[in-house]
């Protein structure tokens, strides 16, 4: 059944019509009594027809209702009209996580930020034995403002997915479904863990782990494929970072997080530290499509960077020279990761190498950026900050570097307007 633009429907008047799908549309309305604008949901076409699916979604509908987190969206009230089931959800002005990837990958500060959230509402998700089942960009909606909202626990909505179905209700999205989900296996909130790992591999990497096209070849790919790490298609993430996106991809339930809870504490320590973090990358390298970095000259970078770093530095050359093909490129991607500028430049001269300019960006202006970034991206700036310095030689060149960092266009503004 579909609605008219000013068709009253109980207590709602439609507005707009803001999508439709395979399973219904979504309809703008206004509450006749509140004022209040909020979105209206065709949940279940037909639901007269089948009772049994109707009594199920409205289960699930009472259980997402329990829901409330800043960062799920908020359902108001279900109730039926006709053959439909309807559904009334706070009205969220932003666009699909799907929408921004358009453009390709994220900043790594936008990044961090919207996964810690949807890690947040996971977590309260999950305590109260509530598994979503469909984690994918397209579900979760980004404000103007940056903050993420978890849309859809156990409801199939969105047309053109290659679904697995049972009973007529979508189970979740084939590109960001787990092992255990496309194998038609008894599901836990480690499955939500795995669907939002792709999910934080496509915002890092602009891509998703698996190129495959047809069903059978995604669906094999998650049983089967290695990805290649973060890393190995953006160089400049840390390595920290992409080892906590591996194990979230872990074929094995067992060997992913067991919760919404260590996932959100591991990505923490690999932006902030305070802990032992796992940086081994957890795939096969890649191939190299031509003759690399001269043994020994591997072996001398390796023994420089030994010297500052210790026993690590042996791992840290090996996975960077499958990424490099000239020393300059290696030993700068790799003096990156030093955190003192004494030691980073005696790594620089015995790769042979000169160190760079002493750079022009004193403590104090960097206190002032980490202040003024603060503003907007919260604790995280601080760590933004800190590895811009490695990079830049001007006040000039760190402000940009930064403001890169910043998704509101109006928040950029005044970060500009203020550090300067």
């Amino acid at each position: 059944m579909n609605f008219e633009i000013g068709q009253i429907i109980g207590d709602y008047q439609v507005l707009d019509i803001l999508g439709r799908g395979g399973m219904g549309a979504v309809y703008k309305v206004q509450n006749m009594l509140t004022a209040r604008e909020e979105a209206m949901k065709v949940v279940l076409p037909g639901a007269e027809e089948s009772g049994e699916i109707a009594d199920r979604f409205l289960r699930e509908i009472r259980i997402q209702a329990s829901l409330q987190h800043p960062h799920i969206a908020a359902i108001r009230t279900a109730f039926r009209s006709g053959q439909n089931v309807l559904l009334i959800m706070e009205l969220i002005d932003g666009a699909g996580l799907d929408v921004k990837l358009r453009n390709g990958a994220l900043p790594l500060g936008e990044t961090f930020r919207i996964t810690d959230d949807i890690l947040s509402a996971l977590g309260h998700a999950h305590s109260r034995g509530i598994v979503h089942r469909d984690i994918k960009p397209s579900n979760i909606i980004v404000t103007p403002r940056g903050a993420p909202k978890l849309m859809d626990f156990g409801i199939a909505t969105v047309a053109g997915d290659t679904r697995i179905t049972r009973s007529g209700v979508a189970i979740g999205s084939l590109a960001y479904m787990s092992p255990e989900q496309a194998m038609s296996q008894p599901l836990d909130e480690r499955s939500d863990i795995y669907s939002l790992g792709i999910t934080v591999y496509e915002a890092l990497t602009g891509r998703r782990p698996f190129g495959s096209s047809g069903e059978y070849a995604i669906m094999n790919a998650h049983l089967h494929e290695t990805p290649a790490s973060p890393g190995a298609i953006v160089p400049s993430l840390p390595p920290a970072v992409c080892a906590v996106v591996m194990k979230s991809l872990e074929k094995a339930p067992e060997d992913r997080y067991q919760s919404a809870m260590a996932f959100q504490n591991a990505w923490r320590e690999a932006f902030f530290g305070g802990g032992d973090v796992e940086t081994e990358i957890l795939t096969q390298p890649l191939p190299p499509p031509a003759p690399r970095i001269d043994p020994k000259d591997l072996t001398r970078i390796e023994s420089g960077l030994t010297r500052v770093l210790g026993p690590i530095a042996k791992s840290m050359v090996a996975k960077a020279a499958a990424r490099h093909r000239t020393i300059e490129a290696l030993s700068q991607e790799l003096a990156a990761q030093i955190p003192q500028d004494a030691d980073r430049a005696a790594f620089l001269k015995s790769c042979g190498l000169i160190s760079p300019p002493v750079r022009q960006v004193d403590e104090k202006t960097l206190e002032a950026a980490r202040k003024a970034l603060a503003i907007s991206l919260g604790p995280i700036a601080a760590m933004l900050v800190s590895r811009a310095a490695k990079r830049v030689h001007s006040m000039e060149e760190l402000r940009d570097v930064l403001a890169a960092e910043i998704a509101d266009e109006k928040e950029r503004k005044a970060f500009l307007a203020a550090f300067h």
